[in-house]
């Protein structure tokens, strides 16, 4: 599996996580999650986890909250970071994900869709003393896996009829009947087509087959 950076920067950047989720949450009252959610939102999440070198290895924990937190909630004073003895958990959840981003080579987004900070903190009393590849097996186990379902069965478990979902996605009746017979494959469609029938539908684009 190709890896979205070199190991070299692996343990700095495990540790420049741990110290951002830290620092938001302890120094300056975020929710884990709350605050996880800005971190994905933000963009710097991408960043981070393309291997950004400026971003993994050249900005510290709490620089790297003050990204998100003036990004995404318009934060520009900050305290300053208060040093501690002992790694918490809420530490160690953004020090694993790390890891296991890197090793998933998974996008932050699509592991927050099935793994809450609240969740990995949960294995923290059995785990941060343990070989890291059990954390990795547990959120591993975590992950859905999504289904690919047909567009047809999709629309008749909504209860819509062609024309409905057509116009939901911005569609023509036509274009809809050549999906649902096979006339035409999802992956072909345009992403922008693709992300309105999968809005209509109430799935994911990826979910669609």
């Amino acid at each position: 599996m190709t890896r979205a950076y070199d190991e070299m920067y692996l343990e700095g950047a495990m540790t420049r996580l741990g110290d951002m989720l830290e620092y938001a949450c302890l120094d300056c009252g975020y929710d884990p999650d709350c605050f996880w959610k800005m971190f994905i939102y933000s963009g710097l999440a991408r960043r981070f986890g393309t291997g950004d070198v400026s971003v993994i290895a050249g900005k510290s924990g709490p620089e790297l909250a003050y990204m998100v937190l003036g990004d995404v909630d318009y934060v520009c004073d900050f305290p300053i970071p208060i040093w501690r003895e002992n790694r918490s958990d809420i530490y160690w959840s953004g020090w694993v994900l790390a890891y296991y981003q890197w090793y998933s080579a998974r996008p932050f987004y699509e592991i927050w869709e099935s793994i809450s900070i609240r969740t990995i903190r949960k294995m923290y009393p059995t785990m941060h003393e343990a070989d890291i590849m059990k954390a990795v097996e547990e959120m591993s186990g975590l992950m859905k896996v999504r289904q690919k379902r047909p567009v047809q069965e999709l629309r008749l478990i909504n209860g819509m009829t062609q024309s409905e979902l057509a116009e939901a996605a911005h569609m023509t009746v036509a274009q809809l009947q050549r999906i649902e017979y096979g006339e035409r494959k999802v992956e072909n469609l345009s992403l922008k087509t693709a992300l309105a029938l999968a809005k209509a539908l109430g799935v994911e684009a990826d979910e669609l087959g």
